[in-house]
């Protein structure tokens, strides 16, 4: 794959509905252009986004949220619900498709992605359950993804800081986890770089060169 039809960059709208947005903008312009897109962007102010067949009354603590001034938003893709703050590193690959994927396939591309920036980082990051990748057995990234008007979107979290707390109070235990959950809760199931002592500084850098590392190695024309 050649640079002229799959672009890299860094840019972050002001809030994750914009940032939403934007996603399903690449989407629909995927299959015209022919052109592959990876986005890396940063959580704004804090909003839960829900997974699209996901309940709202189950998946989240609506009272909370107004309570503490956290939006509710509903994504196009599935999986279960995430609190974005502005310490939330997200990336949003993009791809037209020819024919279907298999999803367990389609995943690979967001689970090797952020296992080759941890990998960058010092850490030994393992995919998890469905789409998610651990460090140390606790989750560091989920990932989401759907295939409609003959494109592919992966997007997904790797949390670099994170309102534990927060969390707690506006999201409940999910209905549906992955067994190496193994009942814990959001303080002690998640964990993010800066609680690894990782240096966060150089985050947006280290992700680019992962990415290009990892697409390179990839036939992008499938998983």
């Amino acid at each position: 794959m050649t640079n002229s039809d799959f672009e890299i960059f860094c840019w972050s709208a002001p809030t994750v509905a914009q940032n939403l947005t934007v996603d399903e903008e690449a989407v629909l312009t995927a299959s015209e252009t022919g052109r592959h897109s990876l986005r890396f962007w940063w959580g704004g102010p804090s909003a839960v986004v829900v997974g699209f067949s996901e309940k709202l009354d189950q998946a989240v603590n609506v009272d909370a949220c107004r309570m503490f001034g956290v939006d509710v938003l509903r994504r196009s893709t599935g999986g279960g619900s995430v609190l974005q703050t502005g310490g939330v590193f997200n990336y949003s690959f993009v791809k037209p498709l020819d024919r279907m994927l298999d999803p367990r396939r389609a995943f690979r591309f967001g689970t090797d992605l952020i296992t080759g920036i941890l990998n960058s980082l010092g850490l030994a990051g393992r995919a998890e359950g469905v789409s998610d990748v651990a460090v140390g057995g606790r989750k560091i990234s989920g990932n989401a993804q759907a295939q409609r008007r003959r494109a592919l979107i992966v997007h997904g979290t790797l949390l670099v800081d994170f309102d534990y707390d927060l969390a707690e109070r506006v999201l409940p235990y999910p209905m549906r986890g992955p067994d190496y959950r193994r009942g814990r809760n959001h303080r002690d199931f998640l964990v993010s770089l800066r609680e690894l002592g990782v240096d966060i500084r150089n985050v947006e850098q280290r992700a680019i060169e992962a990415a290009r590392s990892v697409f390179g190695k990839q036939n992008c024309s499938g998983a």
